[in-house]
């Protein structure tokens, strides 16, 4: 009889201890397949100015107000505004830093120096996600025009507006500067009509008086439209950065040039 119960009681507890992992393992695949599900939600980014057209050779203050799941966001690791007149294009651009002031609310204060249609990328990394939003806007007095002219400009808006939804915006990340001698990453962001190039063709092209030659170094995508690379700098000095895009099965074929100063 008390073999008969010791028996009983050993198949009882190997139950519970079957239960037991049964339970463990089910709360560690359904912890694991909700961490999977919880994927962060791109930033989103409203660029601010005051009444337009704004005035020329005057401080004026530019915001981006920075949400995530709809709260502010205080620690965005940079947010830069990318600022240039569409008449003398892209590549003469100034990128700025802004400044954290508190509510998701990045400024800088910046003086237009002439009249004009400007275009403003507010270029914005938390953590792992990019966004670049880029709004347009104009500075100093419009210029009165007859009917003619009138008619003859809207038609040209049409133009440069469709030529806008097919504009690339390439953002090479520089702002943590280069050292000769030291492995580097190469990193680019780029979008199409406001959306991640995504499974592009993308390569660096680098050169400089102190190379003998181009060099060319294929980038991988890590995010959706972030490319990168990994290079080393043989010397200090000025270097050219050309960063290739392209889908040949799109005919998308585009490049961007980029200057950089390599440190000792």
């Amino acid at each position: 009889m008390n073999r008969l119960l010791w028996s009983l009681l050993v198949f009882i507890f190997i139950l519970l201890l079957a239960a037991c992992g049964t339970n463990e393992q089910s709360q560690q695949n359904s912890e694991s397949s909700s961490s999977e599900d919880q994927v962060a939600e791109v930033p989103e980014v409203e660029v601010k100015f005051g009444e337009q057209p704004i005035p020329v050779k005057e401080k004026t203050t530019i915001e981006a107000a920075v949400t995530q799941a709809n709260e502010p966001v205080e620690d965005a690791d940079y947010v830069d505004f990318e600022i240039w007149n569409e008449s003398n294009g892209q590549e003469s651009s100034k990128t700025i830093e802004a400044e954290h002031t508190g509510d998701g609310i990045y400024e800088i204060e910046y003086t237009f120096d002439s009249s004009g249609t400007y275009q403003v990328i507010a270029h914005t990394q938390v953590g792992d996600l990019h966004t670049m939003p880029q709004v347009e806007v104009v500075v100093g007095e419009e210029q009165s025009s007859t009917s003619d002219n009138s008619s003859s400009h809207s038609h040209e808006d049409s133009q440069d507006h469709n030529d806008m939804k097919e504009k690339f915006m390439v953002h090479f990340m520089k702002e943590e500067g280069f050292k000769a001698g030291e492995e580097t990453q190469l990193t680019t962001h780029i979008n199409q009509m406001e959306q991640p190039f995504e499974d592009g063709l993308v390569s660096f092209e680098i050169s400089s008086d102190q190379m003998d030659k181009h060099l060319y170094v294929d980038a991988e995508e890590q995010e959706p439209g972030e490319y990168i690379a990994s290079h080393t700098f043989p010397a200090a000095g000025s270097y050219t950065i050309t960063i290739h895009y392209e889908k040949p099965n799109q005919d998308i074929h585009g490049h961007q040039e980029e200057t950089i100063e390599v440190t000792e």
